[in-house]
């Protein structure tokens, strides 16, 4: 029982997520270098984000329940506004990327579309 329970689980908490992977990326090996990539980026946004959440949380007072409650609400807004600062320099290096592919290419068309970078453009033009 407790291993259909797991695996009942597991396929409900990562079913959609494998599904979109299988049928919408891993068809371009393009586009798994792009998602691992990525990936990469918003894993390093969030690695500098704890540490400076970290280093202000054991730099302060851990007796002072108002300050930890300040420094957890100025940790959450750090991190989203360094994952954006992140996802846009991500975006210009794909955009580098895909100019430097550009003037390679032997054809005209784009190897990087932008619009199916989205997953609901991605999915409608399979």
């Amino acid at each position: 029982m407790t291993v259909a329970v797991f695996f009942g689980c597991a396929f409900i908490a990562f079913g959609p997520a494998f599904s979109l992977f299988i049928f919408t990326i891993a068809k371009d090996p393009l586009r798994v270098i792009i998602l691992i990539a990525g990936a990469f980026f918003w894993l390093l946004s969030l690695l500098l984000s704890s540490l400076v959440w970290f280093i202000a949380t054991k730099a302060s007072n851990a007796d002072d329940t108002s300050l930890q409650r300040g420094l957890l609400i100025f940790g959450v807004i750090f991190s989203v506004l360094l994952q954006e600062v992140f996802r846009y320099g991500y975006y210009r290096l794909l955009r580098k990327a895909n100019e430097g592919l550009a003037a390679i290419s032997e054809d005209d068309n784009s190897t990087i579309s932008v619009q199916q970078m989205a997953y609901g453009m991605a999915c409608t033009n399979l």
